[in-house]
């Protein structure tokens, strides 16, 4: 398994990885948010190589108060349950921690993955029933990080 930062030539294989999980986790319409995203990123953005591919993406953004923000979180659908999200966030979690800048950070995902955030320390702050689309509620978490 090897964790690197993001290139513009990763692209493609991160808007599989969106694709895969279409539209079990994610809207059709997310797809043009996320290249948006990839062309312009806010902050670090990684990808996870393992079995010969990029199984995994994801990243962090610092906010005006500080608050690291988890962005576009997600690993091909066909290797979920494997360890790689736990090890894609605790690689990100350690980068903030490395970074010095925040000591609290923020997800919103969906309802369907809120179990695993609780089980990686963070805590439910806010939820927007279909607040991503019909079926995904919008779930706001946080989490302290300690140093």
């Amino acid at each position: 398994m090897n964790i690197r930062s993001y290139s513009q030539a990763d692209r493609h294989a991160c808007l599989e990885i969106l694709e895969s999980n279409t539209p079990e986790f994610f809207i059709p319409t997310d797809c043009d948010g996320y290249a948006t995203f990839l062309d312009n990123l806010p902050g670090p953005y990684f990808v996870l190589e393992q079995f010969g591919q990029i199984a995994a993406c994801g990243g962090w953004a610092l906010d005006t108060a500080g608050v690291a923000d988890l962005t576009w979180g997600m690993v091909r659908r066909k290797f979920h349950r494997r360890g790689l999200g736990r090890e894609l966030l605790r690689f990100r979690l350690n980068a903030i921690r490395n970074d010095g800048r925040a000591t609290l950070v923020r997800v919103r995902t969906a309802q369907l993955v809120q179990g695993f955030f609780v089980r990686e320390g963070f805590s439910v702050v806010d939820v927007v029933l279909n607040g991503f689309g019909a079926g995904l509620d919008k779930v706001t978490m946080e989490a302290v990080l300690p140093p």
